[in-house]
Parts: structure tokens; sequence; C-alpha cells
């Protein structure tokens, strides 16, 4: 953009759901390395070692050693928050689309190495203590989940400190009727108000462009027993496009994430999601639904991490980083 470097909008959940009970937690807990009651319960992310990414020169290829385990979210029974700091060790099942993978184990890292640490990510990582081969893949190894590495990365795994696997909600690939369809192309009319193509420089255009619905293609597309969905749209054809809010330019080139409820109202949620596990976390008869976050000025993902959505998606909570 030559005269307009594009700004994040303050876009997804906090400013965009408008109209939808989607309340935005932020509140923070903290571990306190003692018994915990049945009903507390520790939701984290295996992940390839960031510390080991970072290290990684432009002629490195392939995957890191390493993975660790980051606590990211913590459930008391009436609410999730997220975790602050985690200091105690701990055994964790591993929870894939409904299904038990295994158990590992994992220790929070040492003081003077996690404060050594100045890799942008969350601050208390904990380090697996089990086996490399007893560790869990899903998946081929790629970009999808890399983040602001750029480097292929293993996926991402959901652990919970109980044996809490299961996805009574069924949230499975499925087709979405034709009615959806069309809620989601009007939610996305109703987000997007001021889409602009690019000239050939790659500068935003001064006029509005009318972007049709067939240009609005559903590229995956998740739905739940309950007859809600998940739903992946991006633009077939145009790769330069912004959306723009006044001195703001949010660049369009990814996939745009909207959630659709048993009433057929879809609410748009985020820019640059993957979708990566549902499961009755807490073990309230309910599922929660994990997404991965990258969001940044137009190439560059300054906010990573993770959200948490639960209560059928009137409410959630965000455990997410700064990459500067």
């Amino acid at each position: 953009m030559s005269h307009h470097r594009p700004r994040l909008l303050a876009g997804g959940i906090a400013t965009l759901a408008l109209g939808v009970a989607l309340r935005l937690v932020v509140a923070e807990a903290r571990g306190n390395g003692t018994q915990h009651g049945d009903k507390i319960v520790y939701v984290g992310l295996i992940e390839d070692d960031r510390s080991e990414l970072a290290r990684l020169g432009p002629e490195d290829f392939g995957l890191v050693k390493d993975r660790t385990i980051t606590p990211a979210f913590v459930s008391n029974g009436d609410e999730w928050r997220a975790v602050k700091q985690l200091n105690q060790r701990m055994t964790w099942t591993v929870a894939f689309d409904g299904k038990n993978l295994g158990k590992v184990e994992s220790e929070p890292l040492s003081p003077p190495k996690a404060n050594s640490e100045r890799t942008p990510g969350p601050r208390d990582s904990q380090r697996i203590l089990t086996a490399a081969d007893g560790i869990p893949v899903v998946g081929k190894p790629d970009g999808r989940f890399a983040g602001s590495s750029g480097l292929p990365v293993r996926r991402p795994l959901v652990v919970v400190s109980q044996p809490n696997f299961r996805d009574p909600d069924q949230w499975k690939s499925r087709e979405v009727p034709n009615g959806v369809i069309e809620e989601v192309r009007s939610a996305f009319h109703r987000t997007f108000r001021h889409l602009r193509k690019c000239d050939p420089s790659g500068e935003a255009l001064k006029d509005d462009w009318d972007i049709p619905a067939s240009e609005i293609v559903v590229s995956k597309s998740w739905g739940s027993t309950k007859r809600e969905y998940i739903v992946e749209t991006r633009l077939l054809h145009n790769k330069c496009l912004f959306n723009v809010d006044g001195e703001d330019f949010q660049s369009m080139g990814g996939n745009q994430i909207f959630f659709v409820s048993v009433d057929h109202k879809a609410v748009f949620l985020g820019l640059q999601w993957e979708l990566l596990d549902a499961g009755d976390y807490d073990g309230d008869g309910e599922s929660e639904v994990i997404f991965q976050v990258a969001e940044g000025k137009d190439i560059d993902i300054e906010t990573e991490g993770y959200v948490l959505f639960y209560d059928d998606f009137r409410r959630n909570v965000r455990f997410v980083w700064q990459n500067h």
C-alpha cells in the first residue's frame, strides 16, 4: 500500500458480533499448585516448541524436535477464564474429535529458563515429560497453524486435566443447507460494508465494490447435532481486497469464520481463524469449541493465541499474546 499502511480493524468478536450475545471474557486465573476440587478443569494446547522455531534460520527446514504444552483456559464449573500461570506438574488427556488420544505429563519450565526466553508467545509453557514417540500427532505438518513462525508445524492438540474428551454436540464436517449459506452471505455483507479492490500496485481503490453473492464461497463447514453451524468463507477470485472503516484498512486475503445458530442467525467471529477441536472439557454435558487465532496488519501477525466458546456460543474467552 503506497498511501495507507493497513491497520487491524477492531473486528472479530469485539465489535462485529452486533446483536448477538457473545460476551468477551478477559479475566485471568492463577493456578496455585494445590489440590483442586473436581470442578476445576484446565485446558491447554500441545504446540511445537516456539523457542526452537524462533532459532531456525531462513535455510532451515523440517520440524523442530520438541513440543510443549501451553495451559490456556481454566473452568470452575460456572465459567471459563484465561490461565495466567500454572505452577504444578500435570497429567493431561489428549482430546481430539471426541476421542481420547492418550495421556501426557508435563511440568513448568524452571524460572531461570522461563524468564530468559524472549520468544514471542505465552510466558508459561510447560515441558512435556512423556517420550516424543508417546505424544500424539494428528495430520501432516503444514502452514495452516504456523502463526507468526511462517513455518510448517504440527497441528496443535487440545489437552484436558480431566478425562473429558467426548463431544456430545458432535461437531463434524457437514454441508450447510442453502438457507444457511444465504444467511452467512448476508452476515458477510453486514460485517464488511466497504470493500475495495486493489489497483495493479496493490493500492486500495477509492470506490467501494458491490461484491456479488457468488464471490463469497463456503470453503469449509461444520455442523452439530443441535443444527448449529460453523462456516468458513473465502473470496472466489479477488485475492487483493480490503475492508475499509475510516482510516483503517483490513486485508481480506484469508478466511472469514461465522457461527450460525439453530434459528439460522449468522454472526461473524473472526479472520484467519482455524478450528482446532470441540469437546465437553468441563463435563457439563455441552461441548466447548476452540479456535486458533492469528490477527494483524496486512500479512503481519500481531496477535496470536486461542479462543474458547462455551454456553452454545453465548460466551467466550480469549488466551492471546502480542508478537511485538
